[in-house]
């Protein structure tokens, strides 16, 4: 290297240091550095493209009666639930005669345990919500004569909300079976043939459902049986009330309904 580089290179290493200059790498400022990258704007647009809510609610409310009642904030639950309803019934008569059909109208209780399991879930934030409940269930079932049926299926609710007065869809579907009837004016044990019932209806809250449903109960017409112990196939159609007994009503309902049933109905085929 030259003499006249070493000088050069002598006069920079020997040069004051400007006032107000910092050796080493810059710090990022207070300033414009320091502002977030997205602003309103852009959160707007992220919203809009991913179809969310402007202002998400969230619920930080507690499950109604530690998920005994059903609720969008449980994951699991277990229910006791009450229906009373209006049937209208038909049973087969004389199948040798055509049209021999017996109607009439009746009503229908029944007492249902309900266990909930979260077939589907959503999450906003740190909190989850379920839509979509699957799980099974078993009910006793009253009926004329004095006659008590039992079921056991599945039953379902889709929520359409998460509030705590959220509408929701539900249903149910079993096996049917009887357990008792009335014979020669005393209540003894029955079988009979296996039918089937299914329900729908729009439940409000998990509180209480306005429910539409039916039973066919199969024949049992076996010829080496006495006449007196053949089934002969029946079905009905009900509309009707099923609540949660937790809050009373449905339960007075279904307990008065099946004391007048038992008082007041008279014997049918």
């Amino acid at each position: 290297m030259s003499g006249s580089a070493w000088l050069l290179l002598a006069s920079l290493a020997l040069a004051p240091t400007p006032e107000g200059a910092v050796e080493g790498p810059a710090e990022a400022s207070a300033g414009e550095d320091a502002e977030l990258h997205y602003g309103p704007e852009d959160v707007a647009r992220l919203r809009e493209r991913y179809a969310l809510e402007d202002e998400p609610s969230l619920d930080t409310r507690k499950p109604k009666w530690r998920c005994l009642i059903a609720d969008p904030g449980c994951g699991f639950g277990v229910e006791l639930l009450a229906t009373s309803a209006y049937a209208y019934r038909l049973r087969q008569g004389d199948i040798s005669v055509s049209g021999d059909i017996f109607e009439w109208n009746s009503a229908r209780v029944s007492y249902e345990v309900w266990v909930n399991f979260a077939a589907h879930t959503e999450t906003i934030g740190q909190q989850k919500f379920t839509r979509f409940t699957l799980g099974p269930k078993v009910a006793v079932v009253g009926s004329d004569n004095e006659d008590l049926w039992g079921n056991f299926g599945i039953a379902g609710r889709y929520w359409f909300g998460r509030g705590a007065w959220s509408p929701a869809f539900e249903f149910s579907s079993a096996l049917s079976f009887k357990l008792t009837g009335s014979q020669t004016g005393s209540i003894q044990p029955q079988r009979s043939p296996v039918g089937i019932t299914a329900d729908v209806g729009v439940n409000v809250g998990g509180w209480g459902a306005i429910i539409v449903g039916g039973q066919y109960d199969t024949p049992l017409a076996r010829e080496d049986l006495p006449e007196k112990y053949r089934v002969s196939a029946a079905g009905s159609v009900f509309v009707g009330f099923r609540g949660n007994v937790l809050w009373g009503l449905p339960a007075v309902s279904a307990v008065t309904t099946h004391a007048v049933l038992l008082r007041r109905a008279e014997p049918q085929p």
